[in-house]
């Protein structure tokens, strides 16, 4: 009875809503360590951390002496074709005959070490002096190697310069298998490219709209990491393809203009 007599009164007592509830605190030491250590972590963070700012742009793989016109010296019927697409020849080395219109048979021979880019003749056909014969990629010296010369939007180049790092897609080698090519600005153009320029120096089959898409481009040279060993003479991040690339091939190359840290946003460095 003991029991019920004091479960009751404490019933029939007015609720002591007045007094105040203490919750179980966190240390005020606590809380100032987690602060600290996250002020420290994002310090460090901020400082150590590296942000590359990244241009990209399009452009082509070809030799630095780009693509020159071959043109009809003199008129007459073409008797036999023997250069072929994307085929290096040698300078001398026999090209198309024809015969004049007083039946002399004439050899044309290349007049430089070159790929041959384009071709525009055929067996037969009657050709009038001036005709373009064909585009080819010329090759000046023996150690003229592949370069990657990309059309960066105009807006954008200001920030490069000669020693920018750059890598570089070749769009006909899949990047999974083989990686990209590396190489290093050299020089960066002083006035825009015009459809007119960028044709005079890929060849007239050159697919010019894409490079003007995004309006207008200055023009960049980049020389890339050679490869003895490799059949396409340059050096692959992974591994080398078994085969050539060829004349004007199209790539995507990224420049790193710079190397930045996040607390330098914070500071406007």
């Amino acid at each position: 009875m003991k029991y019920r007599r004091q479960a009751l009164r404490r019933l029939e007592a007015p609720e002591q809503l007045d007094e105040a509830v203490r919750l179980a605190g966190v240390p005020t030491w606590l809380t100032a360590v987690a602060l600290t250590l996250a002020v420290v972590f994002a310090a460090g963070w901020s400082t150590t951390t590296e942000v590359r700012r990244v241009v990209e742009a399009a452009g082509v793989l070809i030799h630095s002496g780009g693509v020159s016109p071959l043109d009809a010296v003199e008129g007459g019927q073409v008797m036999e074709v023997w250069g072929a697409l994307n085929h290096r020849v040698a300078k001398g080395t026999p090209l198309y005959s024809l015969r004049s219109a007083d039946q002399r048979i004439v050899i044309v021979n290349a007049p430089w070490d070159a790929y041959v880019v384009t071709w525009m003749i055929s067996e037969g056909q009657l050709l009038q002096p001036g005709t373009r014969i064909a585009d080819m990629e010329r090759l000046d010296s023996p150690d003229d190697n592949l370069q990657a010369v990309v059309y960066v939007a105009a807006s954008s180049a200001p920030l490069l310069r000669p020693g920018n790092q750059v890598e570089v897609i070749a769009e006909s080698v899949p990047s999974t298998i083989f990686g990209n090519l590396r190489g290093t600005v050299a020089t960066v153009g002083a006035f825009p490219e015009t459809e007119e320029s960028l044709r005079a120096f890929l060849g007239s089959g050159a697919d010019v709209r894409r490079l003007l898409a995004g309006g207008s481009v200055i023009r960049v040279a980049v020389p890339l990491e050679p490869d003895p060993d490799s059949p396409t003479g340059l050096k692959w991040s992974k591994q080398s393809p078994p085969f050539q690339l060829n004349s004007v091939s199209a790539v995507t190359a990224s420049f790193t203009v710079a190397v930045e840290h996040p607390i330098d946003w914070l500071l406007k460095r």
